[in-house]
């Protein structure tokens, strides 16, 4: 306003222009000149060290090491119980949940049954392995946690599948360090063995091969080598029993080496056994028949023979070998037929070679298998 101009005291404006001016000169002389402007920059510097002086607490190298962080350290450990099914369909399940629940409460897709159930740690690993000659390498704590009797979830809902790829069988890996071999058979009557511990993987986004399958070969199944020797039975009847050792150990690629000479045949079935223990094998074929035949009918030859029959052959009418077991007697078998049936192995006749066995089921079977525990 026009009386405040009036009654301003001129020599607080003459003060203030001097102070402006003496400001704008600072400030063009540190924009026309770099010396001055490192100056001014290194007494700003100086004045923020000595208003902050607090000890760096980081390092300084020239070069950086790579930091390698142990993801499974920050895996909460917890005792679970793992479920997979043949249709490939997996769970896991607090001890908790199990323990409270009746076992005959789990749901499943019908005709589906279960290929095992292994008591496992989540900082643990489980082996899928697939007919085409994959596996799924899947760490326990990537398995959904589901209450017991909730549906399973199938597992190419965490690792991605191949069309017409199905699971065969499932290993628990508790612990890679160990020597024990894994060992896989094929139709065509090929076999290999590989070390567990190669199985192992960092990288597990997709179906791994741990086979090299030729034509149209398919992997019938994969166990761990617990037993010295190898019993191998084809379709239409003839079994071959050698020591596991007779196969070579490969890398896990690898192709393998003919187990049984097979002649318009295909390899049906193959166990692990041995003769110190083990007295029965158990045959079950697509006929609907069953028996059970002493081990020790059949004498220890060597790998890629033909073998000795098991079943007595019918030209009329072949009976198909669908599956062999070399189990305790105390366990239950299952059959399958459009749906499943369950008996005792105790049930089954004690016959020799040359015999069809008994009837076991009116109706023709598609799969036989171990009830799992």
């Amino acid at each position: 306003q026009l009386y405040r101009l009036t009654n301003t005291d001129v020599v607080a404006l003459e003060n203030e222009k001097a102070d402006l001016e003496k400001i704008i000169n600072g400030l063009t002389a540190i924009l026309g000149s770099e010396e001055i402007l490192r100056s001014v920059m290194k007494k700003d510097l100086r004045d923020v060290r000595n208003e902050y002086d607090t000890p760096r607490l980081t390092e300084i190298k020239e070069e950086i090491t790579e930091i390698k962080i142990d993801t499974t350290a920050m895996i909460p450990k917890e005792d679970v119980v793992v479920l997979v099914t043949k249709d490939g369909y997996i769970k896991r399940t607090s001890f908790r949940s199990y323990s409270a629940s009746n076992p005959e409460d789990l749901t499943m897709k019908e005709n589906d049954y279960i290929l095992g159930i292994y008591e496992m740690n989540t900082t643990d690993t489980i082996l899928l392995l697939t007919n085409l000659g994959n596996y799924l390498h899947i760490p326990v704590h990537m398995i959904p946690d589901l209450k017991w009797k909730d549906m399973p979830k199938h597992a190419s809902n965490i690792i991605e599948m191949n069309q017409g790829e199905f699971i065969i069988t499932a290993i628990p890996a508790y612990d890679f360090k160990t020597e024990k071999n894994v060992v896989i058979a094929t139709k065509n009557g090929m076999l290999k063995r590989s070390k567990l511990k190669e199985f192992k993987l960092q990288r597990y986004s997709k179906p791994t091969s741990c086979m090299n399958l030729k034509d149209d070969d398919q992997v019938i199944n994969a166990f761990v080598e617990e037993k010295p020797y190898l019993f191998l039975v084809t379709d239409s009847g003839y079994g071959l029993c050698f020591a596991a050792e007779e196969v070579p150990l490969v890398g896990v690629k690898a192709a393998g080496v003919k187990g049984i000479k097979l002649k318009d045949d295909y390899l049906a079935s193959v166990n692990n056994l041995d003769y110190q223990t083990d007295e029965y094998i158990t045959v079950v074929t697509d006929k609907g028949t069953a028996k059970r035949v002493r081990l020790n009918e059949f004498e220890i030859s060597t790998r890629a023979r033909r073998g000795l029959q098991i079943i007595r052959e019918v030209k009329t009418n072949p009976y198909k070998v669908l599956k062999t077991f070399i189990v305790d007697v105390k366990e239950h078998i299952g059959l399958k037929n459009g749906e499943i049936k369950v008996m005792k192995l105790t049930e089954l006749p004690i016959a020799d070679r040359y015999s069809t066995g008994s009837l076991i089921s009116k109706h023709q079977l598609t799969d036989a298998f171990i009830i799992a525990n």
